[in-house]
């Protein structure tokens, strides 16, 4: 099963961050499937990809081009694969169209803009696929309380809610994520 995990190019200022993108990577490996994600050696990005490598997944990063004219290295150069892409927008489309499932960790805007515009796609029936939010040490906390929000003021449908799944640490999201492919057997 290929598992496209959005995530951050920072570390964040706190170990667990890090510590779950790597036991995340590892599982990834472990469990015998390929990690799909935005291509970065740094932050978050870069600890996912390496466990995951060294756990002996297939890793595939889709980065814009102009990464690779900023005056730090950006795009990790270890991977199994990588695709260059023009822009955001396209390396998103791509990383929906070659993910089966979505995991999402702690992250800023880009990984915000990439967890709702999956949700709007499933939202509208564009992709049916699971998207799982990894709500590591309550950092997704007030965002879900907005999304409770969102529905008690009718903007929201309870069933569009739904189309987000919350874990609060990785072995119960691994559990959900497990069942899943069972259920779909044809991802693996």
């Amino acid at each position: 099963m290929r598992i496209c995990v959005y995530c951050a190019s920072s570390m964040g200022n706190n170990e667990v961050f890090a510590q779950a993108a790597r036991d995340l990577g590892q599982w990834i490996g472990q469990n015998g499937h390929s990690l799909v994600y935005g291509g970065a050696c740094c932050g978050t990005m870069g600890v996912l990809a390496d466990a995951a490598l060294q756990s002996g997944a297939y890793v595939h990063g889709i980065i814009p081009r102009f990464f690779e004219h900023y005056s730090f290295e950006v795009v990790h150069k270890n991977l199994s694969g990588i695709t260059l892409v023009d822009d955001m927008a396209e390396r998103k489309k791509l990383l929906v169209k070659e993910a089966h499932v979505f995991v999402v960790l702690p992250g800023s805007y880009g990984t915000m803009d990439e967890l709702f515009e999956t949700l709007a796609l499933c939202q509208l029936k564009q992709i049916e696929k699971p998207v799982f939010l990894l709500n590591i040490n309550g950092f997704y906390n007030p965002l879900l309380a907005q999304l409770d929000q969102m529905q008690e003021c009718g903007f929201l449908k309870s069933s569009n809610r739904a189309l987000l799944s919350v874990a609060d640490n990785l072995a119960s999201m691994t559990q959900a994520i497990s069942e899943y492919s069972q259920q779909h057997p044809k991802l693996l």
